[in-house]
């Protein structure tokens, strides 16, 4: 179904709920509950090593306009030709782009810009097609991942877009959230692509405390490039349900994302040094207003310079 109002929401949240007690029960006992060792999917499995888990629901943040979109349709389209974005060799998985957020134009420089061509396992439904797309729990979208031998990775671009509701109320919140679960549990991976907030207890994320307490992975993505010039990145974890890549700094030139992993977090002088070098001829406020972006570090920062 198509979630477009409260009500909708509602009777989605209803739908999971009867899917998930529908059918006679196969446990009759409490002694008859599996150990550990005989339930299946007990192991991790990766879409992307380390970042992306199998069917797991991850959140994607940012501030606007630092790179989130691009970043992610480049390492989705690298998923359907079997690489991941740091250039490994993986398994070839479908992929659904849901964009609510961009023009046409837009997606269409993007794309050019990130050599994205079309291919069999790449799909990508905007407005642009006549119809808006659909939700993640629409009809259309759980049928084709049911049809799907490996199951998909579908991202959300963006949450908001999508929401029906208040983003700050955590009844709506937590229900429309259930949708994606849902998609989880029949094997699904979803990345969903989000905004942080203005205030210090929103810096990873915008909106109601149960989007963080619905996923499994969280991440944040920083963009100190100068300006809304992507070229070097940070992608940071804010929730894990089972351990991720602690940090990943990430660097883009002529439509190409290369990462690097960290063997540790680096400290934070180390981390302004990279700031200062990745913009010189920087001024001291605009140095501060980047440097901003990474954390309040305000002694720090204003120390650092002199």
């Amino acid at each position: 179904m198509k979630v477009e109002s409260e009500a909708d929401v509602n009777a989605l949240a209803a739908t999971w709920d009867q899917e998930g007690v529908a059918g006679p029960s196969k446990i009759t006992r409490i002694e008859d509950l599996p150990t550990l060792e005989q339930a299946n999917g007990r192991d991790i499995k990766w879409v992307v090593e380390g970042i992306i888990a199998e069917g797991a629901l991850h959140m994607l943040t940012s501030e606007p306009g630092a790179g989130k979109s691009t970043f992610m349709a480049s390492a989705a389209y690298a998923i359907s030709r079997g690489l991941d974005f740091m250039g490994r060799t993986t398994s070839r998985r479908p992929v659904l782009l849901l964009d609510a957020e961009n023009p046409l134009p837009a997606i269409y420089e993007r794309f050019k810009r990130l050599g994205i061509e079309p291919n069999q396992d790449f799909h990508v439904w905007g407005q642009w097609v006549g119809e808006d797309p659909p939700s993640a729990g629409g009809t259309i979208v759980l049928e084709w991942v049911a049809r799907c031998d490996l199951k998909p990775l579908i991202i959300i671009d963006s949450v908001i877009a999508f929401h029906p509701g208040a983003e700050n109320d955590s009844n709506e919140t937590r229900k429309y959230m259930a949708q994606y679960r849902g998609l989880t549990a029949i094997g699904a991976t979803l990345v969903l692509l989000h905004h942080v907030g203005k205030s210090d207890t929103s810096r990873d994320y915008r909106g109601s405390s149960d989007y963080k307490a619905s996923i499994d992975i969280g991440y944040k993505l920083t963009n100190f490039g100068d300006g809304a010039r992507l070229s070097r990145l940070e992608l940071r974890p804010f929730k894990q349900r089972f351990s991720v890549d602690p940090v990943l700094h990430i660097r883009y030139s002529d439509g190409v994302f290369s990462a690097e992993k960290s063997d540790a977090p680096r400290n934070i002088t180390e981390r302004l040094c990279d700031l200062l070098k990745e913009n010189p001829g920087i001024t001291k406020s605009e140095f501060e207003k980047l440097a901003h972006k990474q954390g309040p570090w305000q002694e720090q920062r204003t120390g650092f310079l002199g």
